[in-house]
């Protein structure tokens, strides 16, 4: 009887258990479009940009250059995506085989900072290219955004500094 008990138990927490991990998995629409790697969209990412243009009020045509221009740069995007994959993939199996000498460790530090440098390139001409068709209130509040989404991507930088820091102490 007590075996019978144990069971029962152990079959009644595994369901339960994997209710709640079913339950905590978000539904993403537009699945196909998801890299799954934290929360983030491939092939462009601009979804959450939706609210804040509309904070800017742009006219249809204006609406129709930046979209133009976003589909301009998105191949420069897609060729450095692909090409970090093609470069970091063999630097990441190297890892998880057990290369973690400080030369590998600086070859990645550099490729990836040089993977940051270009890509923020095409993102500066990009920006400079819409902030050239807003009118000068829509710029304000373009360069306001700018800064604070400057000010968050370098409190998330420190953050992972502290946080890297405090682990290897």
């Amino acid at each position: 009887m007590s075996k019978f008990l144990t069971a029962a138990l152990g079959a009644a927490v595994v369901i339960g258990m994997a209710g709640v991990a079913g339950a905590q998995s978000p539904v993403r629409p537009d699945s196909a479009r998801w890299n799954g790697r934290h929360g983030q969209m491939q092939a462009g990412g601009r979804e959450g940009q939706g609210k804040f243009m509309k904070e800017l009020n742009l006219t249809d045509a204006q609406k129709t250059r930046i979209k133009a221009i976003h589909t301009k740069y998105e191949p420069q995007f897609k060729a450095l995506r692909d090409q970090s994959t093609a470069q970091f993939g063999p630097m990441r199996q190297n890892r998880q085989k057990g290369d973690t000498t400080a030369a590998t460790r600086a070859r990645f530090k550099q490729a990836r900072e040089q993977f940051g440098q270009r890509s923020m390139a095409i993102r500066g001409q990009e920006n400079t290219e819409i902030r050239g068709i807003l009118t000068a209130d829509q710029r304000t509040k373009w360069d306001a955004a700018q800064a604070q989404r400057k000010q968050r991507f370098e409190a998330r930088q420190k953050a992972m500094k502290d946080h890297v820091k405090g682990g290897n102490a």
